[in-house]
């Protein structure tokens, strides 16, 4: 009948882990489908982001050679002199540079004839040079784009990064390949960016496609500014575990993952893979940026607004199942396991009722003695204690039982305050008898404390191998008695205590005061608690009031720690009836910067990093107040960035944005250290400068409106300001001086702008 019983249990264990399996197994198959699609998701994000900052960059391109021959005047650029011209080839080039400090910076023209020593042409090379500073700038960026290059219709071109014209040069038969001819106007009459599909580099960088944009004068083609990105490249981008492809509207593959293309090889989808042609059209047709199952394959698939290509990832069905299979395999080793150990059940049980017996009379033994015992397996749980112990650790046996001994018995070092060595963990780990240290405290369940010596012994078996320990202590409290205040004091669940005399001399600290500021009890001895405390208040963000003569009961300050830095602690204070002070105190370090950088955080613009508006706001009334009390003067200076709405409408509020931050730093970097530096609104800025006349006020404002004049802003090009400046008069408030001020900013505006005015003038 026993036996019966046990095979029907048995088999609803086996049924109840067939269940759990299928469910692991369904469970791991969703998360492997679940980390595919994450895996693609991931790589898609990451060519599109490549995607946008490619288009974004030619798009500048092209517009900044369109505005660049909006220009009358164009400067010879810094590399034209270092053009040389060979007649033997009837070459020009930029290979004069080699071996310079310009290699790096620079890429190289090489064109037909010789240079031209004016018109339009010579024009259209400085561009091509002026083109360096954005190539280099952006290929420390991504150095991983392979060309950066202007082609010119007029029969040359700048190839980025520098590469000699011995390994290539322009030739004619350059404005046929793809690159050029998808961008002129005959294949491109909206003058838009346009991708290319793949083709073999002439340069030998192999297979790649080109993003290029058009470059007119008006009405007239220039040439087209490029950015290539090779197959290698690409490969790399949408690179994973699974097959992915990325190919064109022809289907032509740009790169994959599964399988390598030969430098000069252009090859379509179907030609490389499993995959038809009828299948391309249908996961084309899929919703996009979802998994999707399609024959024996899961696929996610993604397009992209900027280019005309596809994204495909695959993984076969069965690789997912089987996956999924080996990740649920544990279930069945656990199993098996299981049903080893219920076998074991029985014979184990048999065994504990002959141990049962040796432990009652075990028990009988140590319940007689007048003394408190615990006694615990070799892993130290307890198994057993008196009544005794159970009255000192304030807990009992049904609790006690199972717990580890540290958990039951909580003791410290009454002098330190540190907690006393587990005995129980000594023995098992030395295999040696322990002796409790003096000046041992025993904390109850409930909270009290008692002070003991005692010791502890490993129980040891006939194999001679210690199968427990037995802890045996005594209750010592009346011998400490004398102690009790301080000791009590020092074990307080507070962060950092220490006790003094009445002179601040220092008598104990506890081991957290040793943590967070780096004293050892020596380093305290016969030292002064208030040579610590520092005194002045730089950061007018706490009062420093305690000393030897008033000592509050609360207060805040800097104390000095050991390595020579600061914290701040939060101090309260109690004297004892004796001649002892007890200090208890908490780290407030990290509070008070993060309040700091919060005040400091709320008055910056977080777009300049300058001050802003409500800084101004809060400090102008004393600004104001100091300058009637000293009989200083205070000037203001109110800029406006010139035609800043242009900027927005035409390139975006990302370059406006560029052009602010710019702007400001230009700025800042002619100011006064004392001078306030303001962004007051938009593209409106305030200066404050406190002992400064009006004519001072406004020799900084031309200075600043020369430097804003000279910079030439990438994109956007020359950027001016107007300027007003009004010092205040005796008396006058804030709102009349701000409007005498906006007065003569305007006034500045209608003169013609990118002018100063000062508010006198208008008197």
């Amino acid at each position: 009948m026993k036996l019966r019983f046990i095979n029907i249990k048995n088999i609803n264990i086996v049924i109840l882990i067939i269940i759990a399996f299928f469910i692991s197994f369904n469970s791991n198959f969703d998360t492997s489908l679940e980390e595919f699609e994450e895996t693609a998701r991931a790589r898609e994000v990451l060519l599109r982001e490549h995607i946008q900052i490619s288009s974004s960059f030619i798009k500048n391109m092209a517009i900044y050679g369109n505005l660049f021959f909006e220009n009358e005047d164009v400067i010879d650029n810094k590399y034209f002199n270092l053009l040389t011209y060979e007649a033997d080839t009837n070459i020009f080039s930029l290979d004069s540079i080699k071996g310079t400090q310009y290699e790096n910076d620079a890429g190289n023209i090489t064109g037909l004839g010789q240079i031209p020593e004016r018109g339009t042409v010579r024009n259209e090379i400085n561009l091509a040079l002026q083109y360096n500073m954005f190539f280099s700038s952006h290929y420390k960026k991504y150095p991983d784009v392979a060309w950066l290059y202007y082609t010119s219709e007029s029969n040359f071109i700048n190839m980025f990064p520098w590469i000699s014209s011995k390994d290539f040069k322009f030739a004619e038969n350059l404005k046929t390949v793809e690159f050029f001819k998808v961008a002129n106007p005959e294949n491109n009459p909206q003058r838009k960016i346009v991708w290319t599909s793949a083709y073999v580099d002439h340069a030998g960088k192999g297979l790649m496609v080109t993003l290029s944009g058009p470059v007119y004068d008006n009405d007239i083609f220039k040439g087209v500014v490029s950015l290539d990105l090779t197959n290698v490249w690409l490969k790399d981008i949408i690179n994973s575990n699974y097959d992915s492809y990325l190919i064109d509207e022809t289907d032509t593959i740009l790169a994959t993952s599964s399988k390598s293309l030969n430098s000069d090889q252009i090859s379509k989808i179907y030609d490389l893979s499993e995959v038809s042609k009828n299948d391309v059209g249908k996961m084309k047709s899929y919703e996009k940026d979802k998994v999707h199952r399609l024959g024996g394959y899961y696929f996610y698939s993604a397009s992209f607004d900027d280019t005309p290509w596809n994204l495909f990832f695959r993984v076969p069905v069965w690789r997912i199942a089987v996956e999924s299979l080996v990740t649920t395999f544990p279930i069945l080793v656990i199993s098996l396991l299981l049903l080893i150990s219920i076998q074991q059940v029985h014979e184990r049980k048999k065994s504990e009722s002959e141990v049962k017996k040796e432990r009652e009379l075990f028990k009988t033994t140590l319940f007689s003695i007048n003394e408190g015992i615990i006694v615990t397996d070799n892993n130290g749980k307890i198994t057993l204690m008196n009544n005794i112990a159970e009255q000192r650790t304030g807990w009992k046996k049904q609790q006690a039982y199972g717990q580890d001994f540290k958990n039951v018995f909580d003791s410290i070092n009454i002098n330190t305050g540190l907690k006393s060595i587990n005995p129980v963990k000594y023995v098992l780990e030395t295999k040696e008898n322990y002796d409790f240290e003096q000046n041992t405290a025993l904390i109850s369940n409930s909270g009290s404390e008692i002070y003991i010596r005692g010791s502890a012994a490993g129980i040891i078996s006939d194999d001679n191998l210690i199968t427990g320990v037995v802890v045996s202590f005594k209750d010592m409290t009346v011998e400490y008695e004398q102690e009790k205040e301080i000791e009590e004091f020092l074990n307080l669940n507070l962060d950092l205590l220490c006790f003094t005399d009445t002179d601040g001399i220092f008598h104990r600290i506890n081991k957290k005061f040793e943590d967070v500021l780096g004293y050892k009890a020596e380093d305290l001895e016969g030292k002064s608690i208030f040579s610590f405390m520092y005194t002045e208040n730089s950061d007018n963000l706490v009062a420093n009031t305690a000393d030897e003569n008033h000592i509050p009961a609360d207060f805040i300050n800097r104390f000095l720690c050991k390595d020579g830095s600061y914290k701040y602690l939060e101090w309260h204070t109690q004297p004892s009836v004796g001649k002892y002070i007890y200090y208890s105190a908490r780290d407030i370090s990290k509070k008070i910067a993060t309040e700091k950088r919060l005040r400091e955080d709320a008055f910056k613009d977080q777009l300049t990093g300058i001050n802003n508006r409500r800084l101004f706001d809060t400090i102008i009334d004393n600004e104001i107040e100091i300058s009637e009390k000293s009989n200083k003067p205070l000037s203001m200076i109110l800029l406006d960035l010139d035609n800043f709405k242009i900027v927005n409408d035409t390139y975006g509020h990302l370059v406006g944005d560029e052009l602010l931050k710019q702007s400001a730093q230009t700025v800042s970097g002619i100011i006064r250290n004392s001078d306030i530096f303001v962004r007051y609104g938009g593209e409106e800025f305030v200066i404050l400068m406190s002992q400064t006349s009006e004519d001072g006020a406004v020799l900084l404002a031309e200075k600043i409106r020369a430097a804003l004049e000279i910079n030439i802003y990438p994109v956007t090009g020359r950027q001016t300001a107007s300027f007003g400046v009004a010092v205040r008069m005796k008396g006058e408030s804030f709102e009349n001086w701000y409007q005498r001020l906006d007065e003569a900013l305007y006034k500045a505006k209608r003169s013609g702008r990118n002018k100063v005015v000062a508010a006198s003038s208008m008197e």
